[in-house]
C-alpha cells in the first residue's frame, strides 16, 4: 500500500511541539509551493507539442486509475484523448515518486501532481461528477463539462452536499451530460441543453475472434462440468437482487451462476450465496482480463433491483455483453431495456424463462450479428466525438496557455 505523502506530513506534524510546529509547516508550504511550481512548468513544456487549437480537457480527482472497477471517467478520458483532445487526469492520491505527468496514450496524461498545478491554466475545460464538485473553484474560470451519471441517492456520503454540488454544476457548467432518459428528465426543466450521453464500450477488446482462447484457470472447472455458464461481471452492491439471483440458481441446480466483482458495500457476504453450490464468485478480476472471462459465458445478466435508482442507470456492462456477441438477461429497467436483444424478466420465473430462451439462440446469428451491431454503434469513441462536437460548437476549446 502506498502511503501519500500528505498523510505522512501530518502524521509527523502531530509529535512536534507548537513553535516548531509553526515553523515546520511553513517549510513544508514553500517546499509544497516550489514543487507545484516546478510542475507547471513542466505542463508548460509539455503544452508546447501541441497546436493553439488542440481541445484540452482536465478530470480533476475522482475515481483512482487503477481502482477495481475501471469506469467512465477513465474510459471516456481515454476515448478523447483518441479523438485528438490532450487530456490531464488527476490521480486522487498522488504518488510523489511517479512520473509527475505520466504518458497513457498520445495525448493522455495521468497526472500525479497537485490540482493547484492547473491553476496556471485559463478557461480549461474541466470534467466534473457530483461527488467532485468542490473542484470547481479551483481552477481559473473553468469552462465545466457536468457528467450527470447516477440518480444522487446512489452516491455515498452527505446527500445535502452532493445535492448542493448538482445544483452548482447544473447552474454554471457549459455543458451537461446525462447518461440516461430518467437523468435527463430530471433536470430538463434547468437544462435545456442537457446532452443525453450513456456509456459506451470499446468494441474491438471485447470481440473476441480468436476461437481457441484459453479459459482462466479458475473457470476450468466450471467448464468441465459441461453446464451452462449463466454470468455477471461489475460490483456487487445493494442495487444487485440477491434474492432473485438465489431463487433462479435454486430452479436450475443444472446452470452454473458465476459472478465476477468486488463485494462493493459488504452485501454479498450476509447474502448467504455460499448455501448454493451453483453460485460462484470469483472475486475482482482485472478489467482487462473481463472480455476472456465473457467469452466463456454462454447467458449474460443483469440481475439488478427494480427502483428509482436503477431505472436511471447505465450499465457499462451492457455494450460490453453485446460486443461480446452474449445473449442479455436483465430486469425491467428503463435504461436497460432501450436496446434491441436484450431480454428482461420482471419476476423470478420470467427472468428463468428469459435465461432458458437466452440458451436456446446463444448460436443464432441473426440475434448475434444484431447484438454485435448495437454496441458497434456505441462505443467510447462515439461518445468521444459527441462531447467534443458539442463543446466546440459552444466556443472556446483551445489549448490554453499558461
Amino acid at each position: 500500500m502506498t502511503i501519500g505523502t500528505k498523510t505522512i506530513t501530518v502524521t509527523l506534524l502531530r509529535w512536534i511541539p507548537g513553535p516548531i510546529k509553526d515553523l515546520a509547516k511553513k517549510v513544508i508550504f514553500q517546499v509544497e509551493k516550489q514543487q507545484i511550481v516546478q510542475h507547471q512548468l513542466l505542463l508548460h513544456t509539455l503544452l508546447q507539442k501541441y497546436t493553439s487549437d488542440t481541445p484540452i480537457i482536465i478530470f480533476p480527482p475522482s475515481l483512482d486509475w487503477n481502482v477495481q472497477l475501471f469506469q467512465r471517467p477513465q474510459q471516456l478520458a481515454l476515448a478523447l484523448a483518441r479523438q485528438g483532445a490532450c487530456v490531464f487526469y488527476l490521480q486522487p492520491h498522488p504518488n510523489r515518486r511517479m512520473v509527475p505527468f505520466e504518458p497513457l496514450s498520445e495525448r493522455m496524461y495521468l497526472c500525479n501532481v497537485n490540482v493547484h498545478v492547473f491553476e496556471a491554466l485559463a478557461h480549461p475545460f474541466v470534467y466534473l461528477l457530483t461527488w467532485n464538485s468542490d473542484y470547481a473553484h479551483m481552477f481559473r474560470e473553468p469552462q465545466i463539462i457536468y457528467d450527470f451519471v447516477d440518480d444522487i441517492d446512489v452516491f455515498y456520503g452527505d446527500r445535502n452536499k452532493m445535492l448542493a454540488g448538482h445544483q452548482s454544476l447544473l447552474r454554471d457548467a457549459k455543458v451537461v451530460l446525462a447518461t440516461a432518459k430518467r437523468l435527463v428528465e430530471q433536470i430538463h426543466a434547468q437544462r435545456a441543453d442537457v446532452i443525453y450521453c450513456p456509456n459506451g464500450v470499446v468494441y474491438e477488446q471485447f470481440d473476441l475472434k480468436d476461437q481457441s482462447i484459453s479459459p482462466p484457470p479458475e473457470i476450468q472447472p466450471i467448464l468441465d462440468m459441461h453446464k451452462p455458464i449463466i454470468g455477471y461481471y461489475g460490483a456487487l452492491a445493494r442495487w444487485f437482487d440477491y434474492e432473485l439471483l438465489k431463487e433462479v440458481a435454486k430452479q436450475r441446480p443444472n446452470y452454473m451462476f458465476l459472478l465476477i466483482g468486488p463485494d462493493y458495500d459488504g452485501t454479498i457476504k450476509s447474502a448467504d450465496l455460499d448455501k448454493y453450490n451453483n453460485i460462484i464468485w470469483l472475486g475482482v478480476k482485472p478489467y482487462e482480463q473481463l472480455p476472456h472471462y465473457l467469452y466463456f459465458f454462454d447467458v449474460a445478466t443483469i440481475p439488478f433491483q427494480v427502483n428509482e435508482v436503477t431505472h436511471a442507470v447505465s450499465p457499462l456492462k451492457l455494450f460490453e455483453y453485446m460486443a461480446g456477441g452474449k445473449p442479455i438477461v436483465v430486469t425491467p429497467m428503463e435504461e436497460s431495456m432501450n436496446y434491441p436483444g436484450v431480454l428482461v424478466g420482471d419476476s423470478p420465473q420470467s427472468f428463468l424463462g428469459k435465461i432458458d430462451y437466452a440458451l436456446s439462440i446463444k448460436n443464432d446469428s441473426k440475434y448475434i450479428r444484431q447484438l454485435k451491431e448495437t454496441a458497434y454503434q456505441n462505443t467510447w469513441d462515439a461518445r468521444a466525438k459527441l462531447i467534443l462536437s458539442v463543446i466546440q460548437n459552444k466556443g472556446d476549446l483551445t489549448l490554453t496557455q499558461i
